[in-house]
């Protein structure tokens, strides 16, 4: 007998946790009959989905003979279930046989799935729910904070629904492809640019934008200027494509970036503006333009010290509830957020940088925004003849290589010129196959600035933003002035790119 879609199954609760026995055996039934029933069923539901134990032994049974090749129906499921000393607990193979006396059509085995499915999410969340009024009633809360946000995200957990997509032909691809396309063309007047503008041409080039859902790594050794070019990213997001950016600054107060923005933004030393002894009247000027700038620019900063992942995920959610077009979100950095234990010890820094990369990764995907997490370099890039960082060099780096879509590595020569003993390079010094890279980058800044006549203002630095991984696109390097006085970050002139660009023997 055919079963609509619309029929009423009745719902059986015991010890108040919902079930729907005639679904379970409905759809258990379904996939004893038809293969295509039997793939549509362990497609979408699991073993746990069933709240009768031997429903949930059933299920096994039909997934293992799928899963060796062989035809499921009654006969091949009872002699599992024989095998496994489990037919008489379920109901013999009288009650296999009485779970296929429904024929039900496609449609209505797609019905009777989704209440199988609704009955194991609401359980999930009920047992969820009373945990955690026990462990409220029981248990010592160390920090009621970190208890309700833990609480929050096991409660999320528990009604997300597992989602296995189903196969799509090509022909049924093209026509999102192509309205996706018409949707880029429509936005973008610069074609290399898919997500949203890094403020740099060059960067752009590389990434095609920051885009949502990706993962972000920026990484260089200290004092090099990784939390610089974040908030330059910031600030030319924040100002020129108008987007919403949140900063979770885990070393600096709300102030010191506020006041280095305003550097950035006015082209004023921010030492100055630091110490409130802004020289001329001119740069008085700049600097109150600048802090106008900033003000009127959607840039929240959270300066919370060793801020707990959760925090992060939940003020970042909300915010985007509050800030629609939260265009990127900055973790500065990685090393300093920290996992409330709950009770639980974590065994090593490694395991802790997992964690924290997947959830980042995750938060980037969840909330379709990009997410930045400024990172550290290990002192093994100091210890070879070439400085230039590789992403080995990251920090317990395994997971964070792995999850990231983006890692740009951060490199300046006179970093390492700075370092040396009485703090002059030796460049000079060297001839022919003696120079390195460094070395001739370093030469070639300075013959640069002789034939301008002057040298480059703000005690700039050439920087090198290596690409080292684009999980959607190649990889390069871009080549970047750091006005170390304006903590600010420009691009070359065409003629500085093009010398640099003959002396480095690229393209």
């Amino acid at each position: 007998m055919a079963q609509g879609q619309n029929r009423t199954v009745k719902k059986r609760v015991t010890r108040d946790l919902p079930y729907n026995e005639e679904a379970e055996r409905i759809v258990l039934g379904s996939a004893m009959l038809k293969k295509d029933y039997c793939l549509d069923v362990l497609n979408s539901l699991e073993e746990q989905d069933f709240y009768l134990g031997k429903h949930q032994v059933i299920y096994r049974s039909i997934s293992e003979l799928a899963m060796r090749g062989v035809d499921v129906d009654v006969l091949t499921v009872a002699e599992e279930l024989q095998n496994l000393k489990e037919l008489e607990n379920v109901g013999g193979a009288k009650y296999l046989g009485e779970c296929t006396n429904r024929v039900v059509a496609s449609s209505a085995l797609t019905h009777y799935i989704g209440i199988v499915q609704d009955n194991a999410v609401l359980r999930k969340m009920l047992s969820t729910i009373r945990d955690i009024d026990r462990v409220y009633k029981e248990e010592e809360i160390e920090n009621i904070n970190d208890f309700i946000l833990d609480s929050e995200n096991r409660f999320k957990d528990s009604i997300s629904k597992r989602h296995i997509s189903s196969f799509m032909t090509t022909s049924e691809i093209a026509p999102i492809i192509k309205e996706d396309l018409e949707k880029l063309q429509d936005v973008n007047t610069d074609s290399d640019v898919i997500g949203i503008s890094t403020g740099y041409d060059r960067i752009n080039q590389i990434t095609q934008g920051f885009k949502g859902g990706e993962m972000i790594i920026v990484a260089a050794r200290p004092s090099v200027g990784k939390t610089a070019l974040c908030l330059n990213f910031a600030y030319r997001i924040a100002t020129r494509s108008k987007k919403a950016v949140a900063i979770f600054s885990l070393e600096m107060s709300k102030e010191q970036l506020f006041n280095r923005m305003v550097a950035i933004s006015s082209c004023v030393s921010a030492k100055d503006i630091n110490s409130g002894r802004i020289k001329t009247a001119s740069d008085r000027l700049k600097v109150m333009n600048g802090i106008k700038e900033i003000a009127n620019s959607k840039i929240y900063i959270d300066d919370t010290p060793s801020i707990k992942l959760n925090d992060i995920i939940a003020k970042s959610t909300k915010l985007q509830a509050h800030e629609p077009d939260l265009g990127l979100i900055i973790v500065d950095y990685l090393g300093l957020v920290s996992i409330a234990s709950k009770g639980r010890g974590i065994d090593n820094r490694q395991e802790e940088v997992r964690r924290i990369s997947l959830a980042l990764k995750a938060l980037a995907r969840d909330l379709n925004i990009p997410v930045i997490a400024v990172s550290q370099l290990s002192r093994a890039v100091e210890q070879r003849d070439s400085k230039r960082p590789m992403m080995s060099d990251l920090r317990d780096s395994g997971n964070i290589e792995q999850d990231a879509d983006i890692v740009m590595l951060l490199y300046r020569g006179d970093y390492y010129d700075s370092a040396k003993k009485g703090g002059q390079s030796n460049a000079a010094n060297k001839k022919g196959s003696q120079l390195t890279n460094e070395d001739k980058f370093e030469l070639a800044k300075k013959q640069k600035e002789e034939e301008m006549g002057k040298e480059i203002p703000g005690n700039a630095s050439y920087t090198e933003v290596i690409v080292a991984k684009n999980r959607s696109g190649g990889v390069g390097t871009a080549r970047l002035f750091f006005y170390k006085d304006y903590v600010r970050f420009d691009q070359p002139t065409a003629e500085w790119e093009q010398a640099m660009q003959a002396i480095a023997g690229d393209d």
